[in-house]
């Protein structure tokens, strides 16, 4: 089937995701396609440009630039496959969930599976992954791959309504929710929405990694 088309055309475990689509005060949110996928990886080019934790694998602005722009379609294939991506307005911010047994492909970060990069990776990188990644849940859970904002656009309230909207859809399912924060200074808004701190993950000289769980509501 081709990428384009989606999987299961947007719908997950009987629910029609694209339905659940709803106006915010300034935009609507809306289930992302494949067409949205470079879209959503130039926006998070723009929000993560001072992340430590990315710029520390990508140091060179030029393959920082060039890289982003693939990145979600790369790592995060199944969320456009099932129609679990999520982009509000105009590309002003977008949330990324992976479903209950849904995997991020890291083989272009690792340098695994044949992939070619383009960058060299920090040699402490894949035992920093292995070392944070020791806190996902072993049981099914949903995972936030990745929520992005416009820098431009950033105080008007986006990340909390993409949070909000999604969190409310993710929930029907009853299950836990997870994700690895990259950048201290977002934990407080994910402690608002009953993410809970498991640890702060580092090797060596690398930036840290945070893994966050939120109970089953």
């Amino acid at each position: 089937m081709g990428r384009g088309q989606g999987k299961r055309k947007g719908y997950y475990f009987g629910r029609d995701w694209g339905r659940l689509s709803h106006m915010t005060k300034d935009a609507e949110i809306r289930v992302a396609t494949w067409d949205d996928a470079p879209k959503i990886g130039a926006l998070m080019g723009l929000a993560f440009a001072a992340d430590p934790f990315v710029r520390w694998i990508l140091p060179d602005p030029l393959n920082y630039v060039e890289h982003n722009v693939q990145h979600p379609g790369r790592t995060a294939a199944p969320a456009f496959d099932e129609g679990t991506a999520f982009i509000l307005g105009d590309n002003l911010g977008a949330a990324v969930w992976l479903s209950p047994g849904a995997k991020l492909n890291r083989s272009v970060e690792t340098g695994s599976a044949g992939e070619k990069s383009g960058f060299a990776r920090p040699k402490e990188f894949p035992e920093l992954i292995k070392q944070s990644g020791a806190y996902k849940p072993s049981t099914p859970h949903w995972y936030l791959a990745f929520i992005a904002v416009d820098p431009a656009h950033r105080g008007k309230g986006i990340g909390t309504r993409l949070m909000k909207h999604t969190l409310k859809t993710v929930d029907q399912d009853g299950l836990p929710t997870y994700l690895e924060s990259t950048n201290q200074a977002n934990l407080t808004l994910y402690e608002r929405f009953g993410f809970e701190l498991l640890a702060k993950v580092t090797v060596g000289q690398s930036p840290a990694r945070f893994p966050m769980l939120r109970p089953a509501q």
